[in-house]
C-alpha cells in the first residue's frame, strides 16, 4: 500500500495525490470516515469528466466542426466502442 503525506498548506492541511489517481485539478471528491479509515469516492468525478467531454463535443457541433463517419471510427475506436455500428 502506498502512503501519502499530510502537509501544511497555509492555515490548512492537504495531501498531494499521484497522477495515477486519474484526478484533475479542480475535481471535488466526496469522502466518508469509517472507523479509522478515510474513504474517497471518485464516482462523481468520473461523471463530471464525462459531462465535460460531452459538452466539448457539442460545442464543436455548434461551430460546424463535425466528423465524418470514417473519422469517428478512427477517433472513438480507441475507447473500445464497437465502431462497426456507426
Amino acid at each position: 500500500m502506498a502512503t501519502i503525506k499530510v502537509r501544511k498548506i497555509g492555515n490548512s492541511m492537504g495531501i498531494i495525490l499521484p497522477k495515477e489517481s486519474g484526478l484533475q485539478i479542480g475535481d471535488n471528491l466526496s469522502f466518508r470516515k469509517e472507523g479509522k479509515k478515510l474513504i474517497f469516492d471518485t464516482e462523481n468525478v468520473e461523471i463530471e469528466h464525462d459531462k465535460k467531454l460531452i459538452e466539448e463535443s457539442f460545442r464543436d457541433f455548434s461551430n460546424n466542426n463535425t466528423l465524418h463517419e470514417k473519422d469517428m471510427k478512427r477517433k472513438f475506436s480507441k475507447y473500445g466502442w464497437n465502431t462497426d455500428e456507426l
